[in-house]
């Protein structure tokens, strides 16, 4: 398969759990796992020997990794790279647009939260790549994905991971669009595009959906809660926006669930069969 599991890896709880999620997925489909250490981009300035130091412990924490990996996922091919600079902007060089970027994260439990400095979604904003967000959560007895539709031009894409990942898992599929006016004509709604896609190419996946009038950020949290996965798109597929919008935003700030951000080219499967109750690291 084209393209890696880039990790991000810091020896944090939730550095951990993107370890675990990416090996999940990549004995089965067959993807590289490229670790990936960030220094400090000051770390030069504190000398010559602290720099050293740093990239000494950055190696042995990868390679620690690494073998963790690959001891208990034989076959998995794994990479380990240091790199340095801001972590989201090196990660981002790091990259390729065919790359899975996996980063871990410490929920916050708190909506409409404002932290401008969230790294996740500092990565999510500056990387050209699908982006999954892993909170250090147990994942062993979650069951479902949820979708989140919000415009024609993206439901396609958006589904195609969902409902790939659905199926692999044999579990059902729930797509949900919110923010809805109460008085909004039904039959215009991206619902229907998104219904539309997973009826075509996965005709026997069990699909419920779901149309709210609450804000779109409070009905996915709510929707992915005990959920194994929640697949939103960018915020906008307009080159002079960004692609993380308010709700991604709310969403990777309160985050109670794994979350992909499935950017439009990667309109292919998300992963193979998969089981989240392994250990990796």
């Amino acid at each position: 398969m084209d393209g890696r599991y880039v990790v991000g890896v810091d020896g944090s709880l939730p550095s951990r759990a993107a370890v675990r999620w990416a090996a999940n997925r990549a004995l089965s489909d067959g993807r590289v796992i490229a670790l990936v250490h960030v220094g400090e981009p000051d770390g030069g300035m504190m000398g010559g020997e602290y720099a050293q130091s740093e990239a000494r412990a950055g190696a042995h924490l990868l390679s620690e990794t690494a073998a963790a990996i690959q001891t208990g996922d034989a076959g998995v091919i794994v990479t380990e790279s240091l790199v340095d600079g801001p972590v989201a902007w090196a990660l981002a060089d790091f990259v390729t647009a065919h790359d899975i970027l996996v980063a871990g994260t410490h929920k916050t439990g708190f909506l409409h939260g404002r932290v401008l400095g969230s790294r996740s979604v500092q990565i999510a904003a500056a990387v050209p790549c699908t982006v999954a967000i892993i909170p250090d959560l147990d994942l062993r007895f979650r069951r479902g994905v949820v979708a989140g539709v919000d415009r024609v031009a993206t439901a396609h894409s958006i589904v195609r991971v969902a409902a790939g990942e659905a199926e692999v898992r044999g579990e059902e599929l729930l797509l949900v669009q919110a923010d809805v006016p109460v008085d909004a004509a039904r039959d215009e709604l991206a619902m229907n595009a998104a219904l539309a896609a997973v009826q075509s190419d996965f005709p026997h996946l069990v699909v419920r959906s779901k149309i709210s009038a609450r804000p779109a950020a409070e009905a996915l949290l709510d929707a992915a809660r005990g959920k194994a996965l929640l697949v939103l798109g960018p915020g906008s597929d307009e080159p002079t926006r960004s692609l993380i919008g308010s709700v991604i935003h709310d969403v990777l700030l309160n985050v109670n669930a794994p979350v992909v951000i499935a950017r439009p080219a990667e309109d292919r499967q998300l992963v193979g069969p998969v089981s989240d109750d392994a250990e990796a690291s």
